[in-house]
C-alpha cells in the first residue's frame, strides 16, 4: 500500500528521483545492449571485450560525436561472484587508458598511460560485497569497486588508417578473467540467477525510469552523500529493494508524480544542452566525471555523452560558434590559428573534429580528414613556429590545403579534445583560440 503523501509532496520528490536515477538507468541502457541482449549487434557479455577494430569516419552513425583519435574496446566486469583480473601489454610510446565507471557513472579509477604508466600489469578489481581476504601480491594495482558492474570503457590511439594494426596487437594482449582462472584456484559458488528486465526507451519521461532504478539501486554501494536522498524518495516508493507502482497511489498523486517526471526530464536536457559558459566561442564546461551530489549535471552528462572522461585524462572543448558568436556555417570560411607559444599544452596529443550540427556526426568530405591536431600528417607551420588551420568547404589554395579541415555546406560544430591536458589547460590559464570567421582577417597568419 502505498504511503499517504500530498500531490505537492509526490511531485518533488518524483523530481528528485528521477533527477537521481537517470544516469544509473542510462548505463542500464550500455549493460544490457552489452551484456544482457544476447541479439544486439553490441553482444559480447560480462567480462569479455568488445574490440572497435576499424577508425570511426563519415560512415560510423551508431554514436553520436564518436572520436577519430582512438579505438574502443568495452566491456563490463561483472563482480559479484569473485574479483576480476585485467591484464594489460606494455604500451610504450602510444596512449592509453582504462577508464572505470561505476553504476551511476562516476570515475573511480583509472589504468593507463597517467595513472599506471606504460609497462602494463595484472590488476585486480574487487566488488563492493566481496567477504574474502584480499592478497595483493603479484598485482600491479588492487582496485576496490563501488559497483557489482563495472564499465571497462578502454582506448588506444591510432595514428590514421595505416596504424590499425599496431593498435589490434594492444587490443589482442588485453586480458579479463576471474581470479579463480587467473590464479587457477577453485572457483567460488555462482551468485543467484538475475532476471533482467529490458531496456527500452519509453523509460524517458516516464515513471517506468523508477521500476529500472529499483531493480539497479541493489548493485551498487550508495556514497554517504545518496542516503539522505535514497531516504526521501523512498517514500513513493523508490530505493533499493522497494517496489514502485503508480497504481498504488490515488489518481491526483499519481498525476503529480508524472508530471515531476515530466519537469525532471526537461530539466535534465535543458541542462545538457547548456553544460557549460561560452568563451571566445568555446564552451567552458566544468569537470565531468565525477559528479558527488550534482545530479541534475551527472543526469545531464549522461544524456548527451556518458563515459566521459575525468579531465585530467581528457578535456573536450566544443565550439558552435564564431568568435563572434555567429553560428559555425559551411557558407563562411574560417581559421584557427595558435602562435608558437600557445598551442595546446598536452603530454600525450589534441585534435579538433568536425561534427554536422544535425546529425552530430562526422561529415563525408573528398580528402575523408574527419578531424585534424598534431598528429596530422603533412601539417605545416609557420616559421616563427605557429599553426594555421583552415576550415572550409572548399579545398584552399596552395599549401594551405595541408592545414585544411573539410567542412559540409551546413552548419557544424567542432570538439577538440586534448588528452593529458597540462596544469594550464586544467585551471582555465590556457584557453584555445576563438575560431574566426576569414572575412574577418585581411590576411590569414600561417605559412604561403
Amino acid at each position: 500500500m502505498a504511503e499517504r503523501i500530498t500531490a505537492e509532496a509526490a511531485r518533488a520528490l518524483a523530481v528528485e528521483a528521477y533527477t537521481y536515477g537517470f544516469a544509473m538507468v542510462e548505463s542500464y541502457k550500455a549493460i544490457f545492449a552489452m551484456c544482457v541482449w544476447t541479439d544486439a549487434p553490441t553482444y559480447s557479455g560480462f567480462n569479455n571485450y568488445l574490440h572497435g577494430r576499424v577508425l570511426f569516419d563519415s560512415s560510423y552513425d551508431t554514436v553520436v560525436n564518436a572520436n577519430n583519435d582512438t579505438l574502443y574496446s568495452t566491456t563490463f566486469a561483472d563482480l559479484r561472484r569473485e574479483p576480476i583480473v585485467v591484464s594489460v601489454p606494455p604500451t610504450g610510446d602510444r596512449y592509453f587508458v582504462i577508464q572505470l565507471v561505476d553504476m551511476g557513472t562516476d570515475n573511480f579509477a583509472y589504468i593507463g598511460t597517467r595513472a599506471t604508466g606504460r609497462d602494463g600489469g595484472d590488476f585486480l578489481l574487487v566488488g563492493p560485497r566481496f567477504k574474502g581476504p584480499v592478497d595483493a601480491e603479484g598485482f600491479t594495482r588492487v582496485i576496490h569497486c563501488p559497483s557489482d558492474f563495472v564499465a571497462l570503457a578502454t582506448r588506444t590511439a591510432i595514428d590514421g588508417a595505416d596504424d590499425l594494426p599496431g593498435v589490434i596487437a594492444v587490443q589482442d594482449r588485453l586480458a579479463i578473467r576471474p581470479q579463480s582462472a587467473f590464479s587457477a584456484t577453485e572457483k567460488p559458488p555462482a551468485p543467484a540467477a538475475i532476471d533482467w528486465p529490458p531496456y527500452t526507451s519509453d523509460v524517458y519521461r516516464s515513471p517506468k525510469l523508477f521500476e529500472l532504478l529499483n531493480f539497479l539501486l541493489p548493485f551498487h554501494v550508495a556514497a554517504d552523500h545518496e542516503r539522505k536522498v535514497l531516504d526521501r524518495i523512498s517514500h513513493i516508493g523508490v530505493g533499493p529493494h522497494r517496489t514502485f507502482d503508480l497504481n498504488a497511489f490515488d489518481t491526483v498523486v499519481a498525476e503529480a508524480i508524472a508530471e515531476g517526471v515530466a519537469e525532471a526530464h526537461a530539466a535534465i536536457e535543458a541542462r545538457a544542452n547548456s553544460l557549460g559558459t561560452v568563451v571566445d566561442g568555446w564552451q567552458d564546461i566544468p569537470p565531468m566525471g565525477t559528479y558527488g551530489d550534482d545530479y541534475l549535471f551527472r543526469s545531464a552528462v549522461a544524456w548527451k555523452f556518458i563515459y566521459t572522461n575525468s579531465p585530467e585524462e581528457a578535456l573536450y572543448p566544443i565550439a558552435e560558434t564564431d568568435a563572434d558568436g555567429a553560428p559555425l556555417s559551411g557558407a563562411n570560411d574560417y581559421v584557427i590559428h595558435f602562435d608558437a607559444d600557445r598551442l595546446p599544452p598536452v603530454d600525450a596529443f589534441w585534435s579538433i573534429t568536425l561534427y554536422g550540427s544535425e546529425t552530430r556526426l562526422m561529415i563525408d568530405n573528398p580528402i575523408d580528414r574527419y578531424s585534424i591536431g598534431d598528429r596530422t600528417p603533412g601539417l605545416r607551420y609557420g616559421d616563427d613556429g605557429s599553426l594555421t588551420i583552415r576550415i572550409q568547404q572548399h579545398p584552399p589554395d596552395g599549401s594551405d590545403v595541408a592545414n585544411w579541415l573539410p567542412a559540409p555546406a551546413e552548419r557544424f560544430y567542432l570538439n577538440a579534445r586534448a588528452y593529458l591536458p597540462d596544469p594550464e589547460f586544467l585551471d582555465g590559464t590556457y584557453r584555445l583560440p576563438p575560431v574566426q570567421r576569414l572575412a574577418d582577417q585581411a590576411e590569414p597568419p600561417g605559412p604561403r
